[in-house]
């Protein structure tokens, strides 16, 4: 049988569990339901050099560096032995033109429902990948990422520099960040966490069989560990795709922290990515990128970051980054980039904020020039950006 398949009837099983276990609750709308709508804002006002495939400058505003902006519901119902519903509806904003985010689905960022125990979670629709969230453990952004936008071409999220988005999110392109029509389990036993996941298009063709894992489909795994009693925390995990015509891409790494304290720390993260020529995403919602390529590429990516607390509202931050790519826009066609950003993060109280954040990228070689005459973000070499921003959640 199929591993993907075998999966599957695992998550099932465990969801069957979890009904039988919950026999005797309470019907549904009784007290023990709760509605939270929330959100967060972050924009800024950016320059930056090059910042077209032109080399032009750019002045103006932009969405925020640490997080893109949404909007939400999440909620829980108590089902009674130690069960609850769960569910969560988020959009992206791209404030300063007031459009919706993410293709501009209502609720691209996230929309799901699941049911949580002693046991672990299990959650079914669009949502966060299970490899995403071990690389996470050791991005200082979080397990989010933030807004994954400081390491394009300087123009976090993309909102005037359409042209490159298919390229600019250097390590979420690589590994895949939200996936449709997924199912996704996660659970903790003492300090020790498990995670899998599937997904696949809803397509003609799901379901035809030719090796692994179904065509348009994906199956991925972590595991990890965090605990208060233990500085070190951090999680493993891999991925494995197959599109529509059995081009596959697979993806491993890990992300590690070492907790300074309860605030401050330092943060590792390490991707290993490669495509098949020409693969293709298995969903133009998912946010993996596709090869295009007559040879597949590879990348192998690190990055080192950490932040400090220098006064108790102010955060400094500093990330690098490097990406040694192969067969980038053709075959043999290897490159490296550079990024580096240095942040300071001022909270006037816990809902709202304000930073000043620079960063620079170095493109060599197949990230510089390519056999066309052009390369994937212009003909340049560097990339110089400065920020100033607002946050406030709600």
């Amino acid at each position: 049988m199929k591993a993907n398949r075998v999966f599957l009837l695992v998550v099932l099983f465990l969801a069957a569990a979890c009904f039988v276990a919950g026999a005797d609750a309470p019907m549904i709308g009784q007290p023990g339901s709760i509605l939270e709508p929330y959100g967060l804002v972050d924009v800024a006002i950016r320059a930056s050099t090059n910042a077209d495939p032109n080399g032009n400058t750019y002045f103006g505003f932009s969405q925020g560096l640490f997080n893109g902006s949404r909007w939400g519901f999440r909620g829980t119902e108590d089902l009674g032995g130690g069960i609850k519903a769960i569910y969560t509806l988020e959009g992206g904003l791209i404030v300063p033109v007031g459009q919706l985010d993410q293709q501009g689905q209502v609720f691209g960022r996230q929309a799901w429902v699941g049911l949580k125990s002693d046991y672990g979670t299990l959650t079914f629709g669009r949502q966060y990948g299970t490899f995403s969230d071990a690389i996470g453990a050791g991005d200082v952004f979080g397990a989010g990422h933030g807004n994954l936008g400081y390491f394009s071409a300087g123009v976090p999220g993309g909102s005037n520099y359409s042209s490159n988005d298919a390229v600019n999110f250097f390590f979420a392109q690589q590994m895949g960040f939200r996936w449709d029509d997924s199912v996704k389990y996660d659970a903790t036993f003492s300090g020790v966490g498990v995670g899998v996941m599937a997904a696949a298009e809803n397509a003609p063709g799901v379901g035809t069989t030719n090796g692994f894992i179904d065509k348009n489909a994906m199956i991925s795994g972590k595991l990890g560990y965090n605990s208060k009693d233990f500085p070190i925390s951090g999680a493993v995990g891999a991925q494995y795709e197959a599109d529509a015509s059995y081009n596959h891409h697979f993806a491993a790494g890990g992300g590690l922290k070492y907790a300074l304290d309860a605030t401050d720390g330092i943060y590792l993260f390490y991707i290993h990515s490669q495509f098949d020529a020409n693969f293709a995403r298995i969903s133009p919602n998912n946010s993996e990128m596709s090869s295009g390529l007559a040879k597949g590429r590879i990348d192998d990516i690190v990055n080192l970051g950490a932040n400090y607390y220098v006064l108790p509202s102010l955060n400094v931050l500093v990330s690098l980054y490097f990406d040694y790519g192969q067969n980038v826009l053709a075959s043999a066609d290897d490159g490296q980039r550079y990024s580096g950003l240095l942040a300071a993060d001022y909270y006037f109280s816990k809902d709202f904020d304000v930073y000043l954040g620079a960063w620079y990228t170095q493109f060599i070689d197949a990230f510089e020039q390519s056999p066309n005459g052009g390369n994937e973000f212009g003909n340049y070499s560097s990339v110089f950006a400065a920020m100033m921003g607002a946050r406030f959640r709600f």
